[in-house]
């Protein structure tokens, strides 16, 4: 009786086998077809890696078959002209833009289309009917990847992003975290690793700049003055204050990153940059390289402007130099700048009020 049990058991496994590699060849069977018949559609990409067309050609929306059928071909179309490079980045667009596809083919029908489907009208009320319930940082990344999605493959379309939701994780460093992280950049391997992380540290830490604005900061930015360093500013976003200067302790820092580097068009951080989404090249070097304290570039910034604030700077200025087209953009730092003391400005508000 123990030998058959252990058989019926050894035959079981067997059939279970047989069966996961009738399951696993009929997938492969499947694939084969779906290749075939979107080859054409692969061929908009040809550099497109096979693990990101994998994806694509695999994805399979969370929808009725009718509605996946009808925005099947629009969406693989419109995430190979995208140019994913990861894996991570095809199955983002990919979930995004599917059931976004779907949910428009429902509620309109007709022809899909970039310029009919990616329009400001169609996100609003799709976040408004669909993403009512979800949190404010899905909602924010859905709309910034729709949008992403839209103004690459029509340049003519301009999708208004929401407001940065207000993380918990931008509070400021303190004194010894920010010393970790000087650590942290000096004992990585490299001279490319290090010059990244002091990159990061003297643009964000020293000069506040958001994470799209550290990639697109080139040598020739840079200025030298007898004051210390000057960054002109670019992004895609019109910014009130394009010449910032950097704070004296992070002066050095950022020098040791650019530090007998000559090409002007140079970017100053160095990293992959996908169209899609170029600051990933610091998510990506940041998940790479690991420090006990991520350095995120929003604490970072956070910490710039808190201590401009700290240091009695006009919230005017530090409007203009943050790139801040409205006050409530402070209210996020001001609630962790230490409150003033009235009496170090007695002076000032006497002789304010006298002058009237």
């Amino acid at each position: 009786m123990r030998w058959r049990s252990g058989s019926c058991r050894r035959w079981r496994i067997i059939a279970a086998y047989i069966l996961g590699m009738s399951a696993k060849d009929r997938l492969n069977d499947k694939y084969a077809r779906d290749c075939e018949t979107y080859a054409p559609l692969r061929a908009l990409d040809p550099e497109l890696p096979d693990h990101a067309w994998r994806i694509i050609l695999r994805y399979r929306g969370q929808m009725p078959s009718v509605q996946w059928e009808a925005v099947r071909e629009f969406t693989i179309t419109n995430a190979v002209l995208m140019r994913p490079r990861t894996y991570e980045n095809a199955r983002r667009i990919m979930c995004m833009s599917a059931r976004f596809a779907a949910w428009v083919w429902t509620v309109a029908g007709g022809e899909m289309t970039v310029e009919r489907v990616y329009t400001q009208r169609n996100i609003s009320r799709y976040l408004q009917e669909c993403m009512r319930d979800r949190s404010e940082s899905h909602r924010w990344g859905l709309v910034r990847q729709l949008g992403t999605i839209a103004e690459t493959l029509n340049a003519t379309i301009a999708i208004r992003r929401l407001p940065a939701p207000h993380l918990p994780g931008r509070t400021p460093f303190t004194e010894p975290e920010l010393g970790v992280l000087h650590s942290w950049a000096m004992t990585l391997r490299t001279p490319l690793q290090r010059q990244n992380a002091w990159a990061i540290l003297g643009l964000a830490g020293g000069a506040g700049l958001r994470s799209h604005e550290i990639v697109e900061t080139r040598l020739g930015d840079i200025e030298t003055t007898p004051s210390g360093l000057i960054i002109t500013v670019r992004g895609h976003r019109d910014r009130p204050g394009r010449h910032v200067p950097v704070m004296r302790p992070w002066d050095r820092i950022l020098r040791r990153s650019i530090e007998g580097r000559t090409d002007p068009d140079e970017f100053v951080f160095r990293g992959y940059r996908w169209d899609e989404y170029r600051p990933r090249a610091i998510q990506t070097f940041l998940t790479d390289y690991p420090c006990r304290i991520r350095p995120t570039v929003s604490r970072l910034r956070s910490t710039w402007i808190v201590t401009h604030l700290n240091n009695g700077a006009s919230l005017t200025v530090i409007m203009a130099i943050a790139g801040f087209v409205s006050t409530a953009s402070l209210n996020r730092h001001l609630i962790h700048a230490a409150p003033p003391s009235v009496d170090d400005y007695f002076a000032s508000l006497v002789e304010g009020e006298s002058a009237r």
